[in-house]
C-alpha cells in the first residue's frame, strides 16, 4: 500500500509523511510549496520510501496516475493562516479550498483508492454552538445543519459535502478527520501569517511588551501536532466510514497560553490585552467520545509541554 499526502511540505504533512516513512510506508507527499517549505522533509528526502510531487492541486492532476485500489490518500492541503489574515480574505481562501477540494474529487472520480481521509476542522462547526468557554462543546454530529463563522470554515466544510456525495458513486472508505487548534513544530511564526499560538511565542521573544487580540477570554481545545500524527495513524489502520473530531475535552483561554509561553525563558515581561481586536469564535471544545471508543484516540501531549517545545523550536529558527 501506498500513502498519499496532500500538504506533505507544511506542518501536519512534514510530520505525518516521516512518521508514515519511519513505520515502513511507502509514502508520495505532493505540495505546491506557497506556504509548506521543502527544508521540513529534509530527514525524508532521500529516502527510497519517499517521493515527493510539487503541484498545485487546485488545477494539477498527474499526481494521481498511479492511484491505485490499494492506496490510502491524507487530504490535509488547504490555504489557512491566523484570525487576521483569515478574516481579511475570505473569500480568497474560500474559493482556493474549494477549488482544491473539487479538484481532488474529480480526480477521485475517475481514479480507484482504497481509503480517502479528508482532513476538516473544528471551524466548520456552527459559531452559535462556539459562544461560551465552559458550554461549548462539540460533537460530531453537531457540524448540520451548518454555520460556520468564516469563509475558512465553510470551504472546508463544503469540502467535506461534496466528498460525502462522490462517496456515493464510488468503492472507497472515506474517513472525515476535523481537528480542533494544531500547534507545533515545524511552523509558520511570522505574526501576520500564523496561527495564535507560534505567533504569541514570537511575539514574546522579540517584544517586552506582548501584544494580545482580545480580551484573553476567548479559548481553544489546542492539540499538539504528535497528537494529531497519532489520530491520523490510528485512521489510517482502522478505515472506517466515519466523522471523528480531535481535539481535548476542555478549552484553554488565551490567557492561559499567554501565562504558560512566560513560564518559559521570552523577552516579554508584561502584557496587553487589545479587545478592540477580533477574538474570533469565543470558545469551543470536543465533547464527544466517538475518537476514544472507535479509534482509541487520546491527547497525551500537555499545554506547558507543548508549548516549551515549540518555544524551543522558533528560538532555533527565528533568523
Amino acid at each position: 500500500m501506498k500513502i498519499y499526502v496532500t500538504g506533505a511540505a507544511g506542518m501536519i504533512g512534514s510530520n505525518l509523511c516521516s512518521h508514515l516513512v519511519s513505520n515502513g510506508y511507502e509514502v508520495i507527499g505532493i505540495d505546491d510549496l506557497s506556504r509548506g517549505k521543502m527544508s521540513n522533509l529534509d530527514s525524508i528526502l532521500n529516502n527510497k520510501a519517499f517521493d515527493f510531487i510539487k503541484c498545485d492541486l487546485a488545477l494539477d492532476s498527474t499526481w494521481s496516475e498511479q492511484l491505485s485500489s490499494d492506496d490510502t490518500l491524507v487530504h490535509l492541503a488547504d490555504i489557512v493562516a491566523g484570525i487576521d489574515f483569515v478574516f481579511k480574505n475570505e473569500w480568497s481562501i474560500f474559493n482556493k479550498n474549494v477549488e482544491i477540494n473539487s479538484n481532488v474529487a474529480r480526480v477521485l472520480s475517475k481514479r480507484d483508492l482504497k481509503h480517502f481521509i479528508y482532513i476538516g476542522t473544528a471551524c466548520s462547526y456552527p459559531q452559535e454552538m462556539q459562544r461560551t468557554i465552559e458550554d461549548s462543546g462539540l460533537q460530531e454530529e453537531d457540524k448540520l445543519p451548518a454555520d460556520p463563522e468564516s469563509g475558512y470554515g465553510w470551504g472546508k466544510l463544503v469540502g467535506d459535502i461534496e466528498y460525502k456525495l462522490l462517496r456515493k458513486s464510488k468503492d472507497f472508505i472515506y474517513t472525515n478527520i476535523d481537528l480542533h487548534n494544531v500547534y507545533g513544530s515545524p511552523c509558520d511564526f511570522n505574526p501576520k501569517t500564523a496561527q495564535v499560538i507560534p505567533s504569541l511565542i514570537y511575539k514574546s521573544l522579540n517584544n517586552d511588551l506582548l501584544e494580545v487580540w482580545g480580551d484573553g477570554n476567548q479559548g481553544r481545545a489546542f492539540i499538539e501536532i504528535r497528537d494529531v500524527i497519532n489520530a491520523i495513524d490510528l485512521a489510517i489502520k482502522t478505515p472506517m466510514d466515519e466523522t471523528f473530531m480531535i481535539g481535548p475535552n476542555k478549552c484553554s483561554t488565551i490567557k492561559e497560553v499567554v501565562n504558560e509561553i512566560l513560564k518559559n525563558d521570552v523577552q516579554a515581561k508584561s502584557v496587553n490585552y487589545d479587545a478592540t481586536k477580533p477574538t474570533g469564535d469565543i470558545g469551543r471544545f470536543y465533547s464527544g467520545s466517538k475518537s476514544k471508543e472507535l479509534l482509541g484516540w487520546e491527547p497525551k501531549i500537555s499545554l506547558s509541554d507543548g508549548i516549551r517545545d515549540l518555544v524551543e523550536f522558533i528560538k532555533i529558527n527565528d533568523s
